[in-house]
């Protein structure tokens, strides 16, 4: 019984000070006016190339297009922090979302010069000429790290299932490039650099579609 008195009055004790110490600051912390003019115009500005570009409306996708995202981060991001990959599955489905690139994730990725081979009966990729480097360097592409590529999956599945609840950090950006090369096309006037993360820096169209 003393305990539970005793407890009683230390619960009592302990909400009396949160109380006395909110009504102490009371008049020291208090709402900041906004203009709001300005806060409408900075609210649009966030806005303009932030608001997800992709937005999975209750849609499908299948296996091979899951394969794909997960390809894309393992290769392009798996040494990056989670923020980098992703980035990378940003900008991917950007590109997804923008009618200057193809419409499917797979397409996507795998975008680039192909040549058809008789003998086996298929297209591949011509070297050093696509979109992501790693789909046509000559390297073999099967991950070697098996738990990297589980989490490459596990990322793409959480960002497809949830696109709508991600900001674009990248800024509405459909192409990078890592920090010790410069593409020409980095230089082109058409393209903004938007942000860096990690070894990788950001670039938007300067019209967007």
């Amino acid at each position: 019984m003393k305990k539970l008195i005793l407890i009683a009055f230390s619960c009592i004790f302990f909400m009396g000070t949160i109380h006395g110490s909110k009504n102490d600051n009371a008049g020291v912390i208090g709402v900041v006016p906004v203009h709001e003019s300005h806060y409408i115009k900075s609210k649009k500005s966030i806005s303009k190339h932030t608001e997800p570009r992709f937005r999975n409306t209750f849609m499908f996708f299948t296996p091979e297009e899951i394969q794909c995202l997960a390809m894309n981060i393992y290769h392009e991001a798996r040494n990056e922090s989670l923020a980098g990959k992703v980035a990378v599955v940003l900008v991917t489905m950007n590109r997804v979302a923008d009618d200057r690139f193809p419409s499917t994730i797979c397409d996507v990725v795998h975008e680039g010069k192909h040549y058809y081979n008789k003998r086996l009966g298929r297209h591949f990729p011509k070297k050093n000429q696509c979109q992501f480097s790693w789909y046509c360097d000559g390297k073999k592409d099967t991950p070697a790290n098996k738990r990297a590529y589980a989490y490459s999956v596990a990322l793409a599945k959480y960002f497809l299932q949830r696109s709508m609840s991600f900001i674009d950090y990248t800024e509405s950006a459909t192409h990078y490039h890592a920090d010790y090369v410069k593409p020409w096309w980095s230089k082109h006037r058409k393209f903004i650099k938007t942000v860096q993360i990690d070894s990788h820096l950001f670039y938007r169209w300067t019209h967007r579609r």
